[in-house]
C-alpha cells in the first residue's frame, strides 16, 4: 500500500461515516481499543480513525500514485464531501509512501512535486497531504531488529 487516506477524530463515529458516505475502509481502529495487539493491557487509543487506499502503487512509482489517488478523488467526490462538514473529524490526510532516493553518492537530493490537479482536489475535499520517505531496506532492517530483540 502505497497511498492512505486516513481519517480520524477524538469523536469520531466511524460506522455513521461509513454508513453515510459508502467508503469501504481497509482498516477501522476505534478510540479506547489497545494500540497494540500484542499489548490489551497497554495504552489505548485516543481517537477512532479509518483507512482507506488510494493506491497500490509501489513506493518508487510516486507518479502512479499520484494518478491513482486523482482518479479515486474523482470517482469518489460525492462520498468524500462528507469529511468536510461530518461532526468529529479532526484530521484528514491522503498519505504518500515513498522510498528513500538518497545514497550520498549519486543522489544527494530529494524532491517531489505534487500536481496542481490533486492539490486542488484535496483541498477542495478538506484534505491534508503528507509524504512518508522509507528507506529502500526498510522490510530486511525490520526483519534484522526482530531476530536480535
Amino acid at each position: 500500500m502505497s497511498c492512505i487516506l486516513t481519517i480520524s477524530g477524538r469523536n469520531f463515529d466511524i460506522d455513521q461515516f461509513i454508513d453515510k458516505s459508502n467508503l469501504k475502509p481497509f482498516r477501522k481502529s476505534y478510540k479506547g481499543q489497545p494500540r497494540f495487539k500484542t499489548k490489551p493491557d497497554g495504552a489505548k487509543l485516543t481517537q477512532s480513525s479509518i483507512s482507506i487506499e488510494t493506491s497500490k502503487a509501489d513506493f518508487d512509482n510516486l507518479t502512479k500514485q499520484i494518478s491513482d489517488t486523482v482518479r479515486y478523488l474523482k470517482r469518489n467526490k460525492d462520498n468524500l464531501v462528507h469529511i468536510a462538514t461530518f461532526k468529529g473529524i479532526d484530521h484528514a490526510v491522503l498519505d504518500f509512501g515513498v522510498d528513500l532516493r538518497i545514497d550520498k553518492v549519486k543522489v544527494l537530493t530529494q524532491s517531489d512535486t505534487f500536481p496542481n490537479a490533486l492539490l486542488k482536489l484535496a483541498g477542495d475535499l478538506g484534505l491534508d497531504i503528507e509524504l512518508s520517505i522509507y528507506p529502500v531496506d526498510l522490510q530486511s532492517n525490520l526483519e534484522r531488529r526482530r531476530t536480535n530483540a
